[in-house]
């Protein structure tokens, strides 16, 4: 047995091994502007647990596999393990010195690539499969140099990290832009990542280009390949490998950022295209490859873009032209534009919306439409494909209705002074479709819709599904005005379905809302419901184009759902359609969408008045277009005035509802109604809300549930007990037939209250009531005693209250109103027991934060 101070000397032999094992391993320091990324160090922790033994990092260069693995080995020495770092041209020679280390030893391996020597990559193939763990690899290169790593990953032994692991998220660049004190919008910081795919160094390269501008938000639209900086970069350090032929090659194709392989030769002119475009993928040049075609990383793409204008702008429009004609062929319609957009030719890009642009509009892809009608600098002189495609971009209510009848005339005189053309009878028919659509809503003669089923079109419509279901819907929708619902749902129910299945999703949107407003009027409010959830149901199919119009007026319908349900939204995403109206010039998306944002304070804050003012601007302003809006905010908007400015101003909020929505809607009565509580007979209004509510010619759903909880809520206060309980039961039952909660949270009718003092009573419906009471947060209980406390406040008492702020005695604020000095003092007593407080200062503090003064 070896002496305690042979084994002391023995031990401390080895740490000086290890010490200066670590003392030549040279790991990298933090750079000056590195962010960390923590969500990529779970691989690095394996390795430490030991469930791996080995990691690769397979990326392109500039993808930050260096900074990663220097952020990786500093990370185990901090906690004392020993890190040997090595460049792939010198590992042969420090293999035998770390297998003789006599102790564990994490070997990173940068560079692997640039192993050449049989023996080099013999060693690197060793270390990767030794099973001991006494050496554990991380090893990292542009491209994988060895074989046979396959049964390492699929034993669970090899972890792999590839290009896109590596990517920028959003919130990387927000770090990366904070570092560099760069203030980013999200949404900003989101395009950045997307232009740039990622790649670490191209948003690197970005920064410093940012902090120079004066508009860094704004700039990021500019940023691309073609900066000079990363330009410079790709060129020593991507493609600096490759040959002329091959970098001829990859700007003759780099058209798109995917190439099928059929579309590469043609473009390329080589016959070996694919051989050559494989080898250049296997370097992790910023090129994938796969079965179909190869795909170019944004950046790459951008840089070989302009480098291939700069070398002749004529045959790069020319590549594009063909890979438009091609995309057209192969039933690539949004390739296809995208293309004869880049060929920068007007011929080119009319050829190609008129075969494909028709089916784009009707799946919706406006944002792409948008952006090829605005390669046209003049309407009057616009083909009529464009002008066909202007109009559906409104369709179907035409929220600037002046411009849609300018658009019809131009159309028309592009008809006439065409040369004949087999194609564009097709076109002809869908103008006669839309001009329908600017018929009803002018409520004019329906001249375009004979034109519908006379020869040509029949024969158009019997070649073009598309065309037929756009034609369909504008006969639904002309039955609708003229009184035949019957049919017109029918009909619509047909498009529904069909455009469903051949994804035409505008005109799947525009059907189910169509549908649901014809259901509406026929009063079958249960079908428009599940309707309205079978559509939200259906959002995932809107995702291909997330700032599409067809995008944005789902969300509007599935916001709504949610408000309804008191389920948790996504304030992004109405955001995000405010955002894109920025000028309110559709309604239907930006005004729905900025009141539903507002709607909640009316039933959750003490002082909802900010909020309501805006919601009653809106609603003058735009009421008209979304009167369905406006029904849904009609009782909370009318209540709320009332408790918090009177009487009179309220009557002029009520009058607006009435004006709009009609006197003998559902919604006027309640209105009424609501305007007549704190009065002691409210018998009249009471009955006229009765026959309002059996006649059912309401707006909105949530209307019925309103106004049979009011009627519940005058019964209890008025003794009728029996009553309330049945009218509370009717309301629950309704809710689940409708499928909405809000309106119990609505303070006006204290719907939670009148459910909770009858839980238990229930019967069938007892989950239903709980789940009412359990929606309701305790900040809709707070406003709802709030509410109770202000309507309990008299009009002269509130007057007395309003001259409390102002330090005047009792007698002054008696003289002001013409009363003596001890009524003025029973007011005060009054509002000081109604408010809760004792004395002047709290009754002040209260009013304000109540909104009151």
């Amino acid at each position: 047995m070896r002496s305690r101070s042979a084994r002391s000397e023995a031990a401390g032999q080895a740490k000086r091994g290890r010490d200066a094992l670590m003392e030549r391993s040279a790991v990298p320091g933090e750079a000056v502007f590195e962010i960390s990324r923590a969500r990529l160090d779970e691989p690095i922790e394996q390795l430490a647990r030991g469930t791996r033994t080995a990691i690769a990092l397979w990326a392109a260069a500039g993808a930050g596999k260096s900074v990663l693995m220097a952020r990786w080995a500093r990370i185990l020495q901090d906690r004392g393990e020993t890190v040997r770092w090595v460049h792939g041209i010198a590992l042969a020679d420090v293999v035998s010195e770390v297998r003789a280390a006599g102790h564990p030893i994490v070997l990173f391996v940068d560079d692997a690539h640039s192993l050449s020597s049989a023996r080099a990559k013999a060693a690197l193939s060793a270390l990767l499969e030794d099973e001991s763990q006494t050496v554990r690899v991380v090893v990292a290169g542009r491209y994988q140099p060895v074989a046979g790593l396959a049964f390492l990953q699929a034993s669970g032994r090899l972890l792999e990290v590839r290009t896109e692991d590596l990517a920028f998220t959003r919130d990387d660049v927000l770090m990366l832009a904070a570092r560099h004190g760069i203030d980013l919008a999200p949404e900003v910081a989101a395009a950045l990542a997307a232009r740039t795919g990622g790649w670490a160094t191209a948003i690197t390269l970005a920064m410093p280009w940012l902090t120079r501008s004066a508009d860094p938000n704004a700039s990021v639209g500019e940023f691309s390949g073609d900066d000079g900086a990363v330009a410079d970069f790709l060129m020593s350090e991507v493609l600096a490998g490759f040959d002329e032929e091959t970098r001829r090659v990859l700007t003759s194709v780099a058209v798109s950022a995917f190439v099928p392989s059929d579309l590469a030769a043609q473009l390329s002119g080589s016959a070996d295209v694919g051989a050559v475009l494989h080898r250049v993928a296997a370097t992790n040049a910023l090129l994938t490859e796969d079965a179909q075609g190869f795909r170019f990383h944004p950046v790459l793409l951008a840089f070989l873009g302009a480098e291939a204008r700069r070398i002749s702008r004529q045959a790069a429009s020319r590549a594009h032209a063909t890979a438009a004609d091609w995309f057209a062929a192969h039933e690539r319609p949004a390739d296809a534009v995208q293309q004869a957009v880049e060929s920068a030719d007007l011929a080119v890009l009319t050829d190609v919306l008129a075969r494909v642009g028709l089916e784009l509009a009707l799946e919706g892809r406006s944002r792409l439409i948008a952006t090829a009608l605005a390669r046209y600098t003049r309407e009057d002189s616009e083909p009529l494909v464009a002008l066909v495609l202007r109009l559906l971009l409104d369709a179907p209510t035409f929220a600037d209705p002046r411009r849609a009848h300018h658009l019809v005339s131009l159309a028309d005189r592009a008809v006439a002074t065409a040369a004949p053309a087999a194609s564009a009878d097709a076109w002809i028919v869908a103008l006669d479709a839309v001009r329908c659509f600017v018929e009803v809503r002018d409520r004019r003669s329906f001249a375009g819709a004979s034109r519908l089923s006379d020869a040509v079109a029949v024969e158009q419509r019997g070649a073009n599904l598309g065309l037929d279901l756009l034609c369909a819907t504008a006969e639904g929708w002309l039955l609708a005005r003229i009184g035949e619902t019957g049919r017109a749902h029918a009909v619509m129910r047909d498009v529904r379905v069909s455009a469903h299945r051949a994804g035409l999703d505008w005109l799947f949107l525009v059907a189910s809302e169509l549908s649901i407003g014809i259901l509406s009027d026929l009063g079958r409010w249960d079908e428009a419901v599940v309707l309205e959830d079978r559509l939200v149901q259906a959002a995932d199919r809107f995702t291909a184009a997330p700032r599409d119009r067809v995008r944005r007026r789902v969300e509007v319908v599935a916001a709504t759902r949610r408000y309804l349900r008191c389920l948790e939204g996504d304030p992004l995403s109405l955001h995000d359609v405010m955002a894109s109206d920025p000028l309110g010039l559709d309604p239907e998306l930006s005004t729905t969408a900025r009141v539903l944002e507002l709607l909640p304070a009316l039933d959750t804050t003490q002082n909802p008045r900010r909020a309501l003012d805006d919601i009653e601007r809106l609603m003058r302003e735009t009421g008209v277009y979304v009167p369905r809006t406006l029904a849904l905010v009609a009782p909370r908007m009318v209540s709320a005035r009332l408790g918090l400015d009177g009487r009179s101003r309220a009557r002029e909020t009520a009058e607006l509802v009435v004006s709009v929505l009609g006197p003998n809607s559902l919604e006027a009565a309640i209105v009424r109604f609501v305007l007549s509580s704190p009065l002691r007979n409210t018998e009249p209004a009471a009955r006229q809300l009765e026959v309002a509510t059996s006649e059912e010619k309401a707006w909105h759903p949530a209307s019925f549930i309103t106004a049979v909880l009011l009627l519940a809520r005058s019964a209890e206060e008025n003794g009728r007990s029996a009553e309330a309980d049945a009218l509370t039961v009717r309301a629950v039952e309704l809710a689940v037939r409708y499928r909405l909660e809000r309106p119990f949270l609505a303070p006006a009718v204290d719907g939670v209250g009148l459910v909770s003092r009858r839980l238990g009573r229930f019967g069938h419906l007892e989950d239903d009531a709980r789940r009412i009471v359990a929606r309701a947060p305790s900040s809709t209980r707070n406003a709802n005693a709030d509410a109770l406390v202000i309507e309990s406040l008299t009009a002269k008492e509130r007057d007395i209250l309003f001259e409390l702020p102002v330090h005047q005695s009792v007698a002054e604020i008696a003289q002001r109103h013409s009363l003596s000095v001890n009524t003025v003092k029973t007011h005060l007593r009054n509002i000081y027991q109604k408010l809760g407080v004792s004395d002047r200062s709290e009754a002040v503090a209260t009013a304000q934060r109540l909104g009151l003064i």
